[in-house]
């Protein structure tokens, strides 16, 4: 995980989770920018915008919570986006078919490996449906540049 920070907005990026929808990048360039170092740049927008962009990430990779001080109404901050977000939700889980790509799990979901033990716990989470990816069971978003499709029904 790694965290890009200022006085009011924390923002989690957990690049291991990530299937590359671009959500991010198209709702809020002047914050996530794949061409600037680093790629998010917390001082490009106003934290209730990076918030509403940041609840809008298909995959869960991207989250944010409030560090100590900040001006953000914390009502604001409790969308899908918080780190605690999952930790209270009580709504059903649903399952997503993206068009050629993963499935995107929404809802409180544990992801259990082979030997037993959790290997992701939280509120959303992309699941690999092409079998390419590099992190399986979750989606790298390998599928878009190998070109996968699924069967058409």
């Amino acid at each position: 995980m790694k965290e890009y920070r200022n006085e009011h907005v924390i923002v989690h990026w957990f690049p291991e989770l990530c299937a590359h929808p671009g959500t991010c990048l198209r709702l809020l360039p002047k914050v996530f920018n794949l061409d600037q170092r680093p790629w998010v740049n917390v001082e490009g927008a106003e934290p209730e915008e990076i918030i509403r962009t940041i609840d809008k990430c298909p995959t869960g990779a991207l989250r944010y919570s409030l560090p100590e001080g900040s001006r953000v109404d914390a009502q604001i901050a409790n969308g899908v986006g918080s780190i605690d977000f999952g930790k209270t939700y009580s709504a059903a889980v649903k399952i997503k078919v993206s068009a050629n790509g993963p499935l995107f799990i929404e809802g409180p979901t544990v992801v259990i490996g082979l030997d037993g033990k959790p290997l992701k716990e939280g509120s959303r989470i992309a699941l690999c449906r092409c079998g390419l990816s590099e992190n399986r069971p979750f989606c790298d978003g390998v599928h878009r540049k190998k070109g996968w499709k699924p069967d058409q029904a």
